[in-house]
């Protein structure tokens, strides 16, 4: 038995012993999602309120902090007079000019930021949202150029300095590495257009009219196409239909890299000059088993982001065992991992170009996995892009679901 409220748009259904539940229907005409009405309102989540306003206060201070050395006639820790920033592609360019330019971007961003935030809630044309997207990929593309293999290394090095920095007075010195400026520098420029790509992405979806948080517009498909005849499972579409194949590439190359520092670790200067080998193998162990396990680790970790223990916990892990994964505690490290692999791949990928041809083929196991970084890149975001989608339930806030 049904009593429909007329007024309020709902719809209650009794049965003999149970009590009857509510679910709110959309008014003929709105397009509005169902919502549940089970006396709980849905608390919306923070972040997308501060980070706008974040975004724009860390690129004015970016800016203003270029803007002070460029008028005080010093200048921030990048470009050719900067050891610590050799790695990145600008490294010979003077660094009052890269300080200008470092100036010239923050106020930029900070300015397309506060219009992106303005602009968010009116309604919006393709192509306007088009051309934001295209300004802001252009901040990124300059932005990008002053980073280079510091932040993925620092990661790889962090579980050896942890461990072995109390008994190794060398190692012991590294740890100054992570609070040097110009590591720091690039740690604020990667900040900064994270920012800026999660503000993007905000007003992208504000202003198409799609949910803020989990960026639906309409109530999608399941994500998958029809089974075909005489099947029951229906084959995964769109983007989680590349998950799969992204997570195999993105596994293969870290696993391609590791495989050469593993040798190296094991004595065999396998893609380098015998001479320099036998010189710098002392040196070489702790770093490449260092990076060489953390490769190894990500690459298993990749896995999970299609196999069934990248959304339960195993049994095996006390505490957690059949509890569901939270869908950040994939999604944040792996987003993170991929931020920093991509001035990776450009700084390798540079000092592969300043090698003559002789020395590419007597140290090619040196930089040529390097060479697919870019790919593993974005291999691994479509991997991580696939698996949010596919682990993003019913939303909180609008009431569409997958």
């Amino acid at each position: 038995m049904e009593d429909i409220d007329m007024t309020g748009g709902t719809t209650t259904t009794a049965r003999p012993g149970i009590q009857g539940r509510q679910v709110a229907r959309s008014p003929e005409g709105t397009g509005a999602p169902p919502t549940p009405n089970d006396g709980h309102r849905p608390t919306a989540p923070r972040w997308p309120r501060w980070v706008p306003p974040v975004t724009i206060a860390w690129w004015l201070a970016g800016a203003l902090t270029a803007l002070v050395a460029v008028l005080t006639g010093r200048s921030l820790p990048v470009g050719a007079s900067t050891p610590d920033a050799a790695g990145t592609i600008v490294d010979s360019v003077p660094s009052s000019s890269l300080t200008a330019v470092l100036a010239a971007l923050g106020l930029v961003g900070a300015a397309h930021a506060s219009w992106m935030t303005t602009r968010a809630d009116r309604p919006a044309t393709r192509r306007v949202r088009a051309a934001a997207v295209a300004v802001s990929g252009l901040a990124a593309a300059v932005g990008i150029v002053f980073a280079d293999t510091s932040l993925l290394a620092r990661m790889g090095y962090l579980p050896v300095v942890l461990v072995r920095a109390p008994f190794d007075p060398a190692l012991a010195g590294a740890a100054a590495q992570y609070v040097a400026p110009a590591f720091l520098l690039q740690l604020g420029v990667l900040v900064a257009l994270v920012l800026l790509a999660v503000t993007t992405a905000l007003f992208v979806r504000r202003s198409s009219g799609a949910c803020e948080v989990c960026g639906r517009l309409d109530a999608p498909a399941d994500h998958h196409a029809p089974a075909p005849a005489g099947e029951t499972r229906a084959a995964p579409s769109g983007l989680v239909a590349w998950g799969r194949p992204a997570v195999v590439v993105a596994a293969i190359i870290p696993s391609l890299y590791a495989v050469t520092r593993l040798i190296w670790v094991l004595g065999y200067p396998l893609g380098l000059d015998p001479e320099m080998y036998a010189q710098d193998a002392g040196e070489l162990v702790a770093p490449a088993v260092g990076l060489s396990l953390f490769a190894l680790v990500g690459a298993v970790l990749t896995l999970g982001l299609v196999q069934r223990w990248g959304e339960v916990f195993p049994r095996w892990i006390p505490g957690l065992a059949g509890r569901r994964v939270p869908v950040a505690l994939a999604v944040v490290p792996a987003s993170v991992v991929t931020v920093a692999i991509l001035p990776a791949a450009l700084s390798m990928i540079k000092g592969l170009l300043e090698m003559s041809p002789s020395e590419v083929l007597g140290n090619w196991a040196a930089f040529g996995p390097g060479v697919l970084w870019p790919l593993w890149s974005v291999a691994l975001g479509v991997a991580t892009a696939a698996y949010a989608t596919r682990r993003r339930g019913t939303c909180r806030v609008c009431g569409r679901t997958s």
